[in-house]
């Protein structure tokens, strides 16, 4: 068995797309199909040159029918020239149409080359559709490697949206066989949207395609296939025994495993994908489909195999649509407007772009099905801080009309009318999960304009304090609390520009961050259950560059009016202000004893030393600040 499987991680300019995007030909075809729509998309996303996978995937012919030996991608050309060294780019092709040396050895490959193994065997292009959904499963594989994306977005044209079925649903012994994690059962196929032209979903059985030389003995065709024969469907989409397949074919091995007599379970069940192995439910997919010339076919597909439906409606339910088009089947791959319209951003919430902070995107207000102007686009995005989220979207004629930044759930933080040419919203929240949306009107963007936009996150200011309370401080451990933090500005009133809420660990030591203070000089206040109220002495400075630090128990001055009390090596918040009053006074020990005299237990604000137990010593500790007149000290 011969395989080969390498690539160059080597990293270009960065992503402008949310996902990077693969194109995948179709029968008889490769990757220069697709020149015109790629051009087209350069302008707005990065392409590198080296963004071409190419395939031999006929390797071994009449050796084997066996998918392993049958697919590689030789590193070197003939002439010894580095070739399937992918470089980091938003959009990819996969190319089928090669051939190769035939050397294991040395394998070299031969580029854009339409020789067999024998006088019986299928071109490279024209293969067998399962081959075709272990390369893609390769080159899916290689792409997130080099680009570090969470997924893909997949476009086939005639056979290649075939590829990309076989890709998805394929299962052997109830595991997907091609997936890039099969045991995620839920996003293993790394796979965020599926669009595909003139592609034969029910099958065809045409055997000529105007301008197109076509093998009909060939692999690819007898997948293709409707019917073999008016008592027999097509094996590979409605499922059939391999012996049926008809003998004109160079050989009846469906599922490439070098057995000719298995009974295959189709992809398709009546005009729906098989629910045996169904096509992922978190996938939204588009089907682009053509009545050319009103003749109900594109001259290669008819016009209703074009897209997979039940009871007219684009399948699988719920997350599906398709979009219409006049182009015949060779046209399609040049068709830029169909195609961007195809690619269009999610307009659901659900399959909403992941996008990252600091990283500039693009994206297309496009007409949608049904001829509906209005296009709307989710994104999202999670930040680990608290602190101000930017969105900003800049669109010189591209029909945006508003831009919002919601919740998770997708409740509205705020939404604006766009203006001018750029325009953002802006929030200060928590750390979390958020979704922006922007919506527009495609008749304003007739020259399929895109969009820019970017997120960015300014954490809020974070603090680390040292704070010691004088009932639970009993000189080895501090008593785990929770400690009230308040931020407050440096001149009068005081007012509060902040609060967090922290528990203190064993060294009476905690980190918080403060989610809508911003950079500047703050008093700290601190309130506690039963301590008295505490200020520190002087401002204090935080920002969102570093995490300041301030430490009331190494010094009695770092109290305002010096208001600590020293035990056991450091100074403490006074305890014994049980009803936070302010003072602590005779009220506060009455309180005490009360509950002391009932035996009360639990989380209390009369329990100053932490231990769930109201008793003698929380009573005699209060009663001793009492005595000496102990009372809150603010500016």
């Amino acid at each position: 068995m011969f395989f080969l499987f390498e690539v160059n991680l080597a990293i270009s300019q960065s992503s402008n797309s949310p996902y990077p995007v693969i194109f995948v030909h179709g029968l008889n075809s490769d990757n220069t199909t697709w020149n015109t729509v790629i051009s087209q998309l350069a302008g707005t996303w990065s392409v590198s040159d080296s963004n071409v996978l190419h395939f031999v995937i006929n390797a071994r012919g009449g050796d084997t029918t066996q998918y392993l030996p049958d697919v590689l991608f030789p590193l070197k050309d003939v002439s010894g020239n580095n070739v399937n060294l992918m470089s980091k780019s938003d959009i990819y092709a996969i190319n089928f149409g090669n051939f190769w040396n035939r050397n294991p050895a040395d394998p070299r490959i031969l580029l854009y080359n339409n020789s067999t193994p024998g006088s019986s065997q299928s071109p490279s292009n024209q293969s067998a559709i399962y081959k075709q959904g272990f390369a893609l499963k390769i080159m899916i594989d290689s792409v997130l490697k080099i680009t570090g994306a969470k997924k893909v977005i997949l476009l086939g044209h005639s056979m290649g949206g075939l590829a990309i079925r076989e890709y998805l649903q394929r299962k052997e012994n109830g595991i997907h066989k091609w997936w890039i994690d099969p045991y995620d059962t839920v996003n293993g196929h790394k796979v965020a949207k599926v669009i595909t032209t003139g592609t034969p979903h029910l099958g065809t059985n045409v055997t000529s395609i105007p301008f197109v030389s076509i093998d009909n003995n060939s692999e690819a065709m007898r997948d293709m296939k409707i019917t073999f024969s008016s008592s027999q469907y097509g094996a590979y989409l409605f499922g059939n025994i391999e012996t049926n397949v008809p003998s004109n074919y160079y050989n009846q091995d469906v599922n490439c495993n070098g057995i000719q007599t298995d009974t295959i379970a189709g992809i398709d069940t009546l005009s729906n994908d098989n629910p045996e192995f169904a096509l992922p439910g978190n996938i939204f997919y588009t089907w682009i489909t053509s009545n050319y010339l009103g003749l109900g076919t594109d001259l290669a597909v008819p016009f209703n195999n074009q897209r997979l439906y039940i009871n007219q409606n684009p399948a699988p339910l719920g997350v599906a649509d398709t979009i219409r088009t006049n182009k015949n089947h060779i046209q399609q791959t040049s068709d830029t407007r169909s195609l961007i319209r195809g690619l269009d951003e999610p307009d659901k919430k659900d399959f909403a772009y992941e996008i990252f902070a600091g990283k500039n995107y693009s994206g297309f207000i496009t007409l949608k099905s049904n001829t509906v102007v209005s296009d709307t686009d989710f994104y999202k995005t999670e930040t680990g801080l608290a602190g101000e989220i930017i969105f900003k979207v800049n669109s010189s004629n591209a029909g945006v009309s508003t831009i919002a930044l919601l919740s998770e759930s997708g409740s509205l933080i705020q939404s604006k009318n766009f203006s001018g040419t750029s325009d953002s919203v802006m929030a200060v929240k928590e750390s979390g999960k958020y979704l922006m949306r922007v919506t527009g009107n495609s008749s304003n963007n007739q020259n399929q304009n895109s969009y820019g936009f970017f997120v960015r996150f300014i954490s809020s200011p974070a603090l680390h304090l040292y704070v010691s309370l004088e009932g639970m401080w009993n000189g080895n451990y501090h008593v785990n609390d929770s400690l009230r933090i308040f931020l407050r500005e440096n001149f009068s009133p005081y007012n509060k520009a902040d609060s967090a809420i922290v528990v203190l660990d064993s060294t009476g030591s905690a980190v918080m961050q403060f989610t809508f203070s911003l950079n500047g000089n703050y008093y700290i206040q601190l309130l506690h259950r039963n301590a008295l109220e505490t200020w520190s002495s002087v401002p204090v400075s935080v920002s969102a560059d570093n995490t300041a630090s301030f430490d009331f128990t190494d010094s009695q001055s770092k109290a305002y009016g010096d208001n600590m009390i020293f035990k056991s090596g450091r100074w403490c918040l006074y305890s014994g202000d049980v009803n936070s009053d302010r003072v602590i006074d005779g009220t506060d020990a009455n309180l005490i004893d009360n509950d002391a005299g009932s035996f009360i237990t639990g989380y209390l604000s009369t329990d100053l030393n932490g231990d769930e137990i109201v008793e003698a010593y929380d009573a005699a500790l209060a009663e001793n600040n009492a005595a000496n007149f102990i009372n809150a000290v603010i500016p």
